[in-house]
């Protein structure tokens, strides 16, 4: 009985020695919560460019998007269902970590169609082609073109609808802002092919309405 005894310690031993392993298993409770905490986020550092910029009036469709009008256009003509629309966009990303003294966001510019804007900012690509993205409008944005250096925008839902809706409401030169917090962008994850975007990134787009062809 006494070897008995002695193996019997020496396998508590040995196995106290043991280091102890961890397996990661989804808990969608924890997940949930995770998600809305960064919602809040997202949402705080949205309402502080709002503010920021002096920005008071906006919407957001069913999903959460910001959108807002920031110039009404010079014209009467608005976009109407199968109208071929011309537009310049300029997106920007940025995330909680990105703060400074005063509350200013910085935004770090990720994709633009316009060369002279590129130029300004030290973001022009010579390999890429810079002219107006031309679409079919149909309310929804659903028809935005996939093959472009601007095709990844086809794949953003949540960006084309909002899209279609906020250039509803201006005509030709009108101006209107996407605000998507990164839930409805490209989340925790981020994105590693192009454009890349930083986990929990919120995206903000700038688009200008150029051209409407009836």
């Amino acid at each position: 009985m006494r070897y008995v005894y002695i193996i019997f310690f020496l396998s508590l031993v040995i196995s106290c020695n043991i280091d102890e392993v961890y397996v990661d298993v989804y808990d969608p409770v924890q997940d949930r919560i995770d998600s809305m905490e960064q919602r809040k986020t997202d949402k705080n550092i949205i309402f502080s460019y709002l503010d920021n910029n002096n920005i008071t009036s906006y919407d957001t469709t069913s999903n959460g998007v910001f959108y807002t009008v920031i110039e009404m256009g010079d014209s009467i003509l608005y976009p109407e269902i199968n109208d071929i629309l011309s537009i310049n966009i300029a997106g920007y990303y940025t995330n909680d970590s990105i703060f400074f003294t005063n509350d200013t966001i910085d935004l770090i510019i990720f994709d633009t169609n316009q060369q002279s804007l590129a130029e300004n900012i030290g973001y022009y690509d010579p390999t890429k082609y810079y002219s107006p993205l031309v679409y079919t409008f149909n309310g929804y944005g659903s028809f935005f073109p996939v093959v472009s250096d601007h095709g990844y925008l086809a794949l953003l839902s949540d960006f084309k609808l909002s899209l279609g809706k906020s250039l509803s409401f201006i005509s030709e030169k009108g101006k209107v802002k996407v605000l998507m917090p990164s839930g409805n962008a490209y989340g925790e994850l981020g994105n590693n092919n192009n454009p890349v975007i930083p986990e929990n990134a919120v995206l903000i787009f700038d688009i200008e309405l150029i051209k409407i062809r009836k």
